[in-house]
């Protein structure tokens, strides 16, 4: 758990075990809930719609509300054939893995991702930079850095691979940046990558209806299924900072 407002203030993958599994236990639920509250956090939690009925019984009955949705969309890869951006990257530009034992380069990798998201003329926030150097250092990640000729960062983004399964995450390209087709790269980058270590299967999720999700789909994702993000707003708790 991080502090009141972080990103990662959200339960993900409760009620999971499909329809023949055993209902929840109703009792664990409250005690999360309860967790949270007493940490000064709303209870926030993403439901997959595969979820066991039960499980969305109880939220409705505890007073969960809907504060927004969150896309999975997926794609197969074949380790024969390169993913390529539809729209063709910059000359200069060149894509690297973070070294993560080179402290300089995960520091920079984290300000980049986390800047990436934030407002305009807004400082990325400590704690957040420190979650995202986090990510560079655990053994199942691979995190990169695009570049252009003036070799400053101009996008970050991550990939962890688990057996066949890859998940893409936390892609950002800086303002100035944008409109270049950087993302695209690096998501056919981090596709490529997959696909050579044996990967059959991306995932990566995104808000429906933005950037991200109409790039992905133009290479070839498709939605999975598409989860609404639940909350238990109470006096004095602190909402995620993403909704």
């Amino acid at each position: 758990m991080g502090k009141p407002g972080t990103w990662i203030n959200s339960v993900y993958g409760a009620g999971m075990g499909g329809t023949d599994a055993a209902p929840i236990d109703v009792g664990e639920l409250e005690d999360v809930v309860r967790w949270y509250e007493a940490a000064g956090i709303e209870p926030r939690i993403e439901v997959c719609p595969y979820a066991h009925q039960s499980f969305h019984d109880a939220l409705f009955r505890l007073g969960f509300q809907t504060r927004g949705y969150e896309s999975v969309l997926f794609r197969e890869l074949d380790a024969s054939v390169d993913v390529k951006p539809p729209v063709t990257p910059p000359k200069d530009l060149t894509i690297e893995v973070v070294d993560r034992t080179d402290e300089a380069r995960v520091m920079e990798f984290a300000t980049t991702a986390v800047a990436g998201f934030m407002p305009p003329g807004q400082s990325p926030d400590a704690e957040f930079v420190e979650l995202s150097a986090k990510c560079v250092r655990h053994p199942l990640t691979v995190c990169i850095v695009a570049r252009l000729a003036d070799g400053k960062a101009a996008g970050a983004g991550s990939l962890e691979i688990h057996d066949e399964i890859a998940a893409l995450f936390g892609l950002s390209v800086l303002p100035e940046y944008r409109r270049r087709g950087i993302q695209q790269a690096m998501i056919a980058w981090r596709l490529n990558v997959a696909s050579r270590r044996g990967v059959r299967v991306a995932t990566i999720g995104s808000k429906p209806g933005i950037s991200t999700e109409r790039n992905v789909r133009r290479m070839g994702f498709e939605v999975a299924y598409t989860q609404p993000i639940l909350v238990r707003p109470g006096a004095g708790l602190v909402a995620n900072a993403h909704g």
